[in-house]
């Protein structure tokens, strides 16, 4: 197979991979968030949806075989149901919807996401109280963006997650387990569905070297970095990568 990109594209894709799992590897989700919208500048949305899904999974499998201990498997169970229900709405909608269309969708909710980020932590100064029947349009929420765009399911589950005040350890590895169980269930819709290509595979060969690097880096971060700084940087590049999005045609 020959290799589809420029080595500017090329450079900007490892760059894009391996900022997003840096982010993965200090708090247990953000690649898709930050990977997708900038990966979607080079590559059209049907071939970034299989490869960050892929890579998730490679990224979900290293960080559970080291911290399985403290994965909360109870709450990822209470996912399934409504993730499932997601996923099935989102294959459909993923091979009816226009692609234009759907960048632009990417960049409104990564706008949404960024000035939430930024600003809206600060608005609220505590955690919200959520019922426990919330889990479930949370689930099916996240597993429609998640099948939609490849990822971005970790800003959503993250919310509900963070409200059960988990330790720091048990939400990144919890977080992490979630999002593979999520991945593993839209691999097999994908490739029920024809999303999957064959040519896609040397993408996801070439892209486990910047996985590797910005995990590396992510996790010698994960105890150093202050949250706040790295929050504000990442933020003011998804809104960046937002506004972009919006303008694509």
């Amino acid at each position: 197979m020959n290799w589809p990109l420029s080595p500017w594209e090329t450079a900007w894709c490892a760059f894009a991979i391996a900022l997003g799992y840096a982010a993965r590897a200090i708090s247990g989700f953000g690649a898709g968030v930050i990977a997708t919208p900038l990966l979607a500048f080079v590559l059209p949305l049907p071939v970034t949806v299989p490869l960050i899904t892929v890579l998730g999974m490679f990224a979900g499998l290293r960080q559970i075989a080291r911290d399985w201990r403290m994965v909360e498997w109870r709450r990822i169970a209470t996912f399934v149901p409504g993730s499932l229900v997601g996923v099935a709405l989102g294959l459909y909608l993923f091979t009816s919807l226009d692609q234009v269309m759907l960048a632009r969708a990417l960049g409104v909710y990564i706008l949404g996401y960024a000035l939430y980020s930024l600003f809206g932590r600060n608005v609220a100064q505590r955690k919200p109280a959520m019922p426990h029947w919330i889990v479930h349009p949370i689930s099916a929420i996240g597993g429609l963006v998640a099948t939609i765009f490849g990822g971005l399911a970790g800003a959503i589950y993250a919310t509900y997650l963070d409200a059960l005040g988990l330790s720091k350890g048990a939400f990144r590895v919890t977080m992490s387990a979630t999002l593979l169980v999520l991945a593993l269930v839209r691999s097999v819709g994908y490739a029920a569905t024809g999303v999957f290509k064959p040519e896609d595979l040397v993408l996801i060969a070439a892209s486990i070297v910047p996985l590797a690097l910005g995990t590396i880096i992510g996790d010698r971060l994960h105890d150093r970095l202050r949250p706040t700084a790295f929050r504000r940087a990442v933020g003011v590049l998804l809104v960046a990568s937002g506004a972009g999005l919006l303008v694509i045609h």
